[in-house]
């Protein structure tokens, strides 16, 4: 196992980095980093920092509930096109695609 220590919301923590590039480790506490230190801003007479650190991770969650219903918007817009294709094909005669 390997652990890597990284100052992450203003702590030092110790990560279990296996599995993973440590580059893209690297991006990912960057990434985090970032969206804690603007939402400290954006809220900087709340004197907890836990509560800071929750609001971080709910931004970070929404954005990636954001990403999550892209990438299903796009999958069945092309499986419509996809549909739209193979129905084409199969009134062409030439081939049967089930």
């Amino acid at each position: 196992m390997t652990t890597i220590c990284k100052k992450i919301m203003g702590r030092d923590i110790e990560l279990d980095v296996d599995g993973i590039d440590v580059c893209d480790f690297n991006m990912i506490i960057n990434l985090v980093n970032e969206c804690w230190l603007k939402v400290k801003l954006e809220n900087s007479t709340v004197p907890d920092t836990q509560k800071i650190a929750v609001l971080t991770s709910v931004k970070i969650a929404i954005e990636l509930f954001k990403l999550v219903d892209s990438e299903k918007n796009i999958a069945i817009k092309y499986e419509k096109k996809l549909k739209k294709v193979i129905d084409n094909l199969n009134e062409t005669d030439y081939i049967k695609i089930d």
